[in-house]
């Protein structure tokens, strides 16, 4: 199944700041084996700094892979909301008769 991940944070939390900068990439640089490690494809990460707001599209048969995922700094650093989707032709192939 695939997901959609937004996670915001305030400026306070930012993982530019200095004191979040080390964990912060620890978690960027080992973002793809950690997906690996919880069989999770990762079919995109985007950040859109000026809304201190990540997105991530990552696809996985487990719901809690996908939560187990945003560990550390990402967990604790931001409110976060997981939405399972699915495409517009299977959507609209399903619900419009």
């Amino acid at each position: 199944m695939m997901y959609v991940a937004t996670l915001i944070h305030p400026p306070e939390l930012c993982l530019a700041r200095p004191e979040f900068g080390t964990e912060a990439k620890r978690w960027i640089n080992g973002m793809s084996d950690l997906a690996r490690k919880l069989n999770i494809k990762i079919h995109g990460a985007y950040s859109c700094p000026v809304e201190h707001t990540f997105y991530f599209i990552l696809e996985s048969d487990n719901l809690t892979d996908i939560s187990a995922f945003f560990s550390g700094v990402m967990l604790a650093n931001h409110k976060g909301h997981i939405s399972p989707v699915i495409s517009v032709k299977e959507a609209s192939d399903t619900l419009i008769k």
